[in-house]
């Protein structure tokens, strides 16, 4: 039963982790970019993806609605936060 566990863990568990590690500093980046945009051309956050062409809307929203990447989102949400408090 533990061994099972184990591989369970081995073949799921893992590459979420690998992804969160690998995808953190690239949402980090992301969310800065959209924030800088958003500060240049002084729009809310609605008017700004409202202007967005359609294909920059299903890139944003494949980045922050995937459920691999969910993890790194919040975790760069926050340093994002803390950084630019």
């Amino acid at each position: 039963m533990d061994s099972v566990f184990l591989l369970i863990m081995i073949i799921f568990i893992l590459p979420w982790i690998i992804t969160t590690v690998i995808m953190t500093p690239i949402q980090y980046r992301y969310i800065k970019k959209i924030e800088e945009i958003k500060k240049k051309k002084q729009l809310s956050q609605s008017q700004m993806y409202e202007e967005m062409p359609v294909q920059e809307e299903i890139l944003h929203m494949n980045l922050q609605s995937n459920i691999l990447f969910i993890p790194a989102n919040v975790i760069a949400g926050l340093i994002y936060k803390y950084r630019h408090r």
